[in-house]
């Protein structure tokens, strides 16, 4: 277990994101809660968010809660980094962000647009984790902000959490699919929805190219995972093996599922063609689980970013491509 432990007292967990949500509401839009279905439903659009997901909270969870640094580095595929670089940019402070030289290209194009240092990695996204982590021992001032491996990050994930108890209130839901690659999200929203929705089921949903976090929690340690191409790419790669999102998830999590590249495609369609909905492939992660465990019960389904390229939109709607090959590299 963690040092941390927030997972044996969730009600202090519960407190914790409530101040965070004040410290952060300057830098967080509240996002529309849509139903979808006859309401069985619910799609939280995360994807309206600033800057086109939910990484938002937790960027600025950890960034305000540091006082102001001199300098601050983060380690992105493309969401978090764009997260972080519109809190630094709204700070007027100067950023860095490590990529994995395999990141999507129209969000390695945002983020040069955002006016940030891009330094590439050659490997999968935790290698730029590392290379991150390393820039920053021993430097005085400089905030590293990791994408999930941290306490003020997992709290500002948590705040979507409260958003939702806001949304529905006492009406809980049979169940909550959020896409899983590093765990900050489903962590922050599993210790905030415990302690008000204790039947819910929490559905932790991962591309098959990409099981880390699932394998993790059955190992009950991280391990090396194989890694194939993915249309969810904000979900993609290993993760560090310290991180404090492991034993939250493997406490809180109550279902994996495994979501395949043809099922992420299908469900970005249906988002777009049913809902007008342009959604990433981490977000479909989410309601492609959902669309599959379509048992009748009502579903809140957080569609964690928006943040798709053109030419993959084009790809999935209109051509018979494998979904590995649409990538916007």
């Amino acid at each position: 277990m963690s040092d941390w432990q927030l997972e044996r007292d969730l009600e202090r967990s519960f407190r914790a994101a409530v101040e965070t949500r004040e410290r952060i509401a300057a830098f967080v839009d509240r996002t529309p809660l849509f139903g979808a279905d006859d309401g069985r439903r619910l799609l939280k659009l995360e994807s309206l968010q600033r800057t086109g997901s939910f990484k938002i909270r937790g960027a600025a969870s950890a960034i305000t809660a540091a006082g102001r640094p001199r300098e601050i580095v983060a380690a992105s595929t493309g969401n978090h980094g764009l997260a972080v670089a519109a809190v630094a940019r709204t700070l007027e402070i100067p950023c860095r962000i490590f990529v994995p030289a395999t990141a999507a290209g129209a969000k390695l194009a945002r983020l040069r647009q955002a006016g940030v240092e891009l330094v590439s990695v050659d490997g999968d996204p935790l290698r730029a984790e590392l290379a991150a982590r390393e820039a920053c021992d021993g430097r005085d001032g400089v905030l590293l902000v990791p994408p999930y491996n941290d306490r003020q990050v997992v709290l500002g994930q948590a705040t979507l959490g409260l958003e939702l108890l806001d949304d529905l209130g006492g009406e809980a839901p049979d169940a909550v699919f959020a896409a899983v690659g590093g765990g900050g999200l489903i962590a922050g929203l599993a210790l905030a929805l415990r302690t008000r929705w204790p039947r819910c089921r929490i559905v932790g949903c991962l591309p098959a190219a990409s099981p880390a976090m699932a394998e993790a929690v059955a190992a009950g340690a991280v391990l090396d995972s194989p890694l194939r191409p993915t249309l969810a790419d904000a979900t993609a790669g290993n993760i560090e093996a310290t991180t404090i999102t492991l034993p939250i998830c493997a406490a809180l999590v109550d279902e994996w599922q495994l979501i395949e590249e043809t099922e992420i495609a299908a469900a970005m369609r249906s988002a777009l063609f049913e809902h007008r909905l342009e959604i990433e492939g981490a977000a479909a992660v989410a309601l492609a689980a959902s669309l599959r465990h379509d048992d009748g019960g009502r579903h809140l389904v957080v569609l964690g970013g928006g943040n798709v390229g053109a030419q993959t939109l084009r790809t999935i709607t209109s051509s018979h491509r494998r979904p590995a090959e649409l990538s916007d590299s």
